[in-house]
């Protein structure tokens, strides 16, 4: 990976005036923050401490109020960028429903393509291809009303895979979903980047998803709280507990496990770790 940066946030400010106090209110501090090409990272904070702004302002959704953000050395502040930076980052967004502009599947992931100008052959490719990645090809002459939550996001999804960008960057996109739901998004995002190479940036409150990045970075007061991997963020329990963050269930259970005498690792975060660890126990016992 070595220093190849696909998004850096350079001392990047953001905010906005408090139109009740008339006083200056910030969305995000002095943050810096470099995305490196093929990455999972997983960006961790309670409501309001910034993490949607991040996401809007990593493709020229907004500008920053100082300091600058670079995708592939271009500047989004420069409005001249922004198509192409667009081209390179899309951003997927919490409610699918906001998302999905056409009443057929495949006519819906089409809709981005279309609007870049390309051949309609191509278009029939690409179309194919993102459905096929979210596991949606079979649905593609659906209408798009009759989907579950989950499955609008897969759309939503491959709506932006369409665009093929080097980068994805998804604000919540299972807040919305049931358990169910959010376990088919998590498992097509991971492929996509495992198998693919795609860059993610995936927004999310929940720990159990984060554990699966290859980075967590943590937003508190519109600030960098800490990036570091998964294991080295939550065994700091004076972190978590200070930024209002709790340990992934499964890391809860470790703990209780060893408490009750068991010997587990307390750094396990995945359902596969656990397992692995009980299987050594047993053996061992």
């Amino acid at each position: 990976m070595g220093n190849d940066k696909l998004i850096s946030f350079e001392n990047v400010s953001f905010s906005y005036s408090d139109e009740s106090s008339e006083e200056i209110r910030y969305a995000l501090k002095d943050i810096n923050l470099a995305i490196h090409r093929g990455e999972f990272i997983a960006v961790l904070g309670h409501n309001g401490s910034g993490k949607s702004t991040l996401a809007k302002l990593s493709n020229s959704i907004y500008a920053p109020s100082s300091g600058k953000v670079f995708v592939e050395g271009m500047d989004t502040s420069d409005p001249e960028n922004e198509f192409p930076i667009r081209k390179k980052v899309g951003v997927v967004f919490q409610n699918p429903d906001n998302q999905i502009v056409a009443s057929i599947v495949e006519e819906d992931v089409a809709f981005g393509p279309e609007n870049l100008g390309i051949p309609p052959a191509e278009i029939r490719q690409r179309v194919d291809e993102a459905l096929r990645a979210v596991d949606m090809y079979g649905y593609r002459l659906h209408e798009t009303h009759r989907l579950s939550g989950g499955q609008k996001q897969r759309v939503a999804i491959a709506g932006m895979l369409a665009m093929q960008p080097e980068c994805l960057v998804l604000d919540e996109p299972t807040a919305m979903l049931d358990p169910m739901g959010r376990k088919e998004v998590m498992s097509i995002v991971r492929s996509l980047n495992r198998e693919r190479g795609m860059t993610v940036v995936y927004i999310t409150h929940y720990m159990e998803e984060a554990a699966l990045a290859d980075r967590v970075v943590i937003i508190d007061n519109s600030r960098i709280a800490a990036d570091a991997s998964p294991k080295q963020i939550f065994a700091d329990q004076a972190l978590l507990s200070r930024c209002g963050l709790a340990v992934p269930e499964i890391t809860q259970i470790a703990y209780l496990l060893n408490k009750m005498g068991f010997s587990v690792p307390p750094d396990i975060l995945t359902e596969e770790e656990m397992i692995q660890a009980i299987q050594t126990v047993s053996r061992s016992g």
